[in-house]
């Protein structure tokens, strides 16, 4: 087999298969992310939204008739030079430069660069903007997830294995049953999510820090400019309260818990002694050191240790509002920080995820042989018992463990039992003998005829299992296209905007 030179180069310095494109393309986005922090997008003068509510506040203001046209289209105008790099101004980041620049673009008229801050607030709503960016890139990565997640419940809807309870065998599930908890576990945490954005994408701007403000400035319009939903209508709360930034990270918490509690799962399951599951090597990576280490437990640690990030900054913006007064006190600027750096840590968790899940192969023979030697099936031996022998329920459930314990000391997998071994678990728990056959006996110990005698609602039985994934799938693309109007109203507002603006300048 011939390989490229790229290829041959890799192997040079990381032996086996080369990384995975979409491994590399995951760990871009998230140092692009990770920059955009670095910058401090929400200090309160140098926010990437800054120039998008300085354009709005202006606009309304002329629309209230604080500003004549003139005025306000050498305000928009000098806000857009310095947006786009036309005008190069002084480099800081100290209290209110971002003012101080529109004094140096209207040639030191302070009188009318100062309007730009007229009752309005610095920091607020440009947080909420910056929020709003990223919950809509968090949104998109989550739903990929979520799709990634049926996707591989539905191919194994067959796929028998082993379900854990206290780290050991207790009933047999199948792979899409297990992947379906996950995604009903993930699924809650992104309605959450959904819930957070409705109480961040306010207008929080107009609130004078308190009071409000007195001047006739329409804070309804200045939401409808920036693509906002409504308004924190207590000027008080608009940074009082932070409980936004929290849901935020309550949220995240939530999903990236689940997720964090899976990858052990697989990391668990792709062990070389269980071999339940395999990885495709461009999703793993190979020890410096130890040349026979290929598994995809690194990506799966890096998962969990995004998720622990995730619940210690959950922790932080918890006690930046815990033991501060309900007003507008400097810790109230720090959870947006944490929320925003909480989201990219959550992406980047979700990414090692899914990569893992989408390029996972289950060893479906091995599954099925660990689920037939074990014991799990052997509730239903109790429950036959009951139903058709007329044991009561503890002294059904005392034979058949006693059966259970016996065979474990005699090396006797549970397929190799035989209706006498009941029988002798019988008398040993002082009971009469069951007289089961021993065909009997190994039907009821049979996972194939367990997962499907399990058709209750929400059970492990095919036909649940198919109408639990069609009913996602149908709730998946209502959440598609919620997502899709959130997104389209956003860019809506921010282009119509810009044009507004620029119909301002060109007058």
């Amino acid at each position: 087999m011939s390989y490229s030179q790229e290829v041959k180069e890799f192997h040079r310095y990381c032996p086996g298969v080369p990384e995975s494109p979409d491994l590399r393309a995951m760990h871009a986005r998230q140092m692009k992310y990770l920059e955009q922090l670095e910058k401090d997008p929400t200090k309160h003068s140098t926010g990437p939204n800054r120039h998008l509510v300085d354009l709005a506040w202006v606009i309304a203001m002329q629309a209230g008739g604080l500003l004549d046209k003139e005025d306000a289209r050498k305000l928009l105008k000098a806000i857009s030079d310095i947006k786009s790099g036309k005008i190069q101004v002084s480099a800081s980041n100290s209290h209110g430069y971002a003012e101080r620049n529109l004094i140096e673009a209207l040639d030191g008229d302070e009188d009318l660069a100062s309007m730009v801050n007229l009752g309005r607030t610095l920091q607020e709503p440009m947080f909420r903007l910056d929020l709003r960016d990223m919950l809509l890139d968090t949104f998109d990565e989550a739903f990929q997830l979520l799709k990634s997640v049926l996707k591989v419940a539905k191919e194994h809807i067959d796929t028998i294995m082993p379900g854990h309870t206290h780290m050991s065998q207790a009933q047999p599930i199948t792979l899409a049953h297990y992947l379906l908890s996950v995604f009903d576990s993930m699924q809650r945490g992104f309605e959450q999510l959904e819930l957070a954005y409705a109480h961040t994408n306010l207008n929080s701007g107009g609130c004078g820090a308190t009071s409000g403000i007195a001047w006739s400035i329409s804070r309804e319009y200045v939401a409808e400019l920036l693509g906002f939903d409504g308004l924190i209508e207590p000027s008080y709360d608009s940074e009082a309260s932070q409980d936004h930034s929290m849901s935020i990270l309550f949220a995240l918490t939530n999903i990236t818990l689940v997720l964090s509690k899976s990858s052990m799962d697989m990391n668990i399951w792709s062990l070389e002694e269980l071999d339940m599951i395999r990885i495709d090597p461009s999703w793993c990576g190979v020890s410096s050191l130890m040349p026979n280490k290929c598994i995809p437990g690194s990506l799966l640690e890096r998962s969990r240790v995004e998720a622990s990030y995730v619940a210690g900054l959950m922790m932080q913006g918890v006690l930046f509002n815990k033991g501060e007064p309900h007003g507008d006190m400097l810790p109230m600027l720090e959870p947006p920080k944490v929320a925003l750096l909480a989201m990219i840590r959550a992406m980047t968790s979700m990414g090692y995820y899914r990569g893992v899940l989408e390029n996972m192969t289950p060893q479906k023979e091995k599954l099925l042989a660990y689920v037939r030697a074990g014991f799990s099936c052997a509730s239903e031996v109790s429950s036959y018992l009951i139903a058709e022998k007329n044991y009561g329920p503890r002294r059904a459930h005392r034979i058949t463990a006693t059966m259970v314990r016996m065979a474990r000391e005699r090396d006797i997998k549970a397929y190799e039992v035989t209706g006498s071994l009941l029988d002798e678990a019988a008398v040993f728990a002082e009971e009469a003998e069951a007289n089961l056959s021993t065909e009997k006996l190994l039907e009821l110990l049979d996972p194939k005829g367990f997962i499907e005698s399990h058709s209750h609602t929400g059970g492990t039985s095919r036909g649940q299992a198919e109408q639990m994934i069609a009913s996602r799938e149908q709730l998946l693309d209502e959440t598609g296209k919620r997502m899709h109007k959130r997104r389209q109203s956003v860019e809506a507002a921010v282009q119509e905007l810009h044009k507004l603006a620029d119909q301002f300048i060109g007058e």
